[in-house]
């Protein structure tokens, strides 16, 4: 997706292709609407508002697409995202796109197993079954492996939907104003110090535009790692805030946060018996653990601000993690134990200096994190 923007914002590109034109949406769905709107996107790849449209558009039409076409809309929805229109609607297509690919993948495999069973229910109302007793199986049931994949893909497609059920509400909650990439690059060190020079800019208002960007920015990364086909353009974003300002410990936070949701996706996968989930596990965390690390060192332990306190609150909240999830993670004791030290530096300042209701969470965690090293100690011994 990545290379796919640069090919659509290079002016000199003869074939631009048929997700980025839209001609792929086009040959699938015959109408005089669609037909218009992909012309005007062919001409005009960057225009995001005809993309759109056009995503609803389709998403209008009852009818029964294949499995493909929703395919295909989603990475449409995307697309306005990684050309870096960032919009409360560009983002709520991209979700919403996602959501109904989940559940068209539903929709499709069931029909696949109804028609594996239908000698056996010939004589139920095959609409009257749901999924989930479908994909119930005895212990005593003997199914084929194609019926195990179908059935697997299920399971973890129906978890995903759950963890999407407040996504669309979210995002129209917590995304009021529209951002651009190009925002962020005009924050970048190399413009900064062009504009500087030419005396374009000063320190008010640079520090001004940095922290409304910045919170524009920070409030679309929250949707945006909910949504795993836009995780690599959320990890560029991350990296330019990252670029902007070095120093501070919430962009290298953000980093290890899109970290541990793909391993959340990981975890489920693993645990609806994918193997293929597996081997990719530690090295997620491993990254995940590294992002923590950055923006630990970049937090206060002495006078921590709301910033500080979030970082110190999640790291010790991840260390517990690492020491309960150890095995399935297959983390090396030795390794653990260093993160459960750094996790007790980090809830010893929370523990004492927080509100009454705060303080009780964080004693507790305290207690755990104590607990754990503890335990990890005599097995050394």
């Amino acid at each position: 997706m990545l290379k796919m923007r640069k090919t659509i914002l290079s002016e000199d590109a003869e074939d631009k292709g048929t997700h980025v034109d839209a001609s792929i949406i086009g040959n699938q769905i015959k109408s005089e609407a669609t037909s218009s709107l992909v012309a005007k996107i062919s001409s005009e790849p960057t225009a995001s508002a005809s993309r759109v449209k056009l995503v609803r558009t389709v998403l209008q039409d009852k009818r029964d697409f294949p499995l493909s076409l929703f395919r295909n809309l989603m990475i449409q929805a995307a697309l306005t995202i990684y050309l870096g229109d960032i919009t409360p609607a560009t983002l709520q297509i991209a979700g919403q796109t996602y959501r109904l690919y989940l559940e068209k993948i539903i929709s499709t495999r069931k029909k696949e197993l109804l028609v594996v069973h239908s000698e056996q229910l010939k004589n139920v109302n095959l609409d009257l079954i749901t999924v989930k007793d479908l994909i119930r199986i005895d212990e005593d049931q003997k199914i084929d492996e194609s019926e195990k994949l179908v059935i697997q893909e299920i399971k973890i497609t129906l978890k995903l939907i759950e963890y999407t059920d407040s996504l669309d509400k979210d995002t129209r909650g917590s995304i009021a104003m529209p951002m651009h990439l190009d925002e962020l690059d005009e924050l970048s060190p190399k413009r900064k110090g062009k504009s500087f020079f030419a005396g374009l800019r000063s320190a008010k208002t640079s520090k001004n535009k940095y922290m409304l960007v910045s919170r524009k920015t920070l409030a679309a990364l929250e949707i945006i790692k909910r949504i795993p086909v836009l995780h690599s353009i959320g990890m560029k974003v991350v990296s330019k805030l990252q670029e902007i300002d070095s120093k501070l410990p919430i962009p290298y936070l953000m980093e290890a946060r899109f970290h541990m949701q793909a391993l959340q996706i990981l975890a489920l996968r693993v645990v609806m018996k994918d193997s293929t989930a597996r081997p990719s596990m530690t090295p997620t965390f491993n990254k995940a653990i590294v992002a923590y690390h950055k923006s630990l060192k970049r937090a206060s332990f002495n006078n921590p601000k709301s910033a500080d306190i979030t970082v110190l609150a999640e790291f010790a909240q991840i260390s517990y993690y690492a020491y309960e999830q150890r095995k399935m993670l297959g983390l090396a004791n030795h390794g653990v134990f260093k993160i459960l030290e750094m996790g007790k530096k980090a809830v010893d300042v929370l523990a004492p200096s927080i509100g009454k209701s705060g303080h009780r969470a964080y004693l507790k965690l305290q207690r755990q994190i104590l607990k754990a090293l503890k335990s990890m100690k005599s097995s050394f011994n």
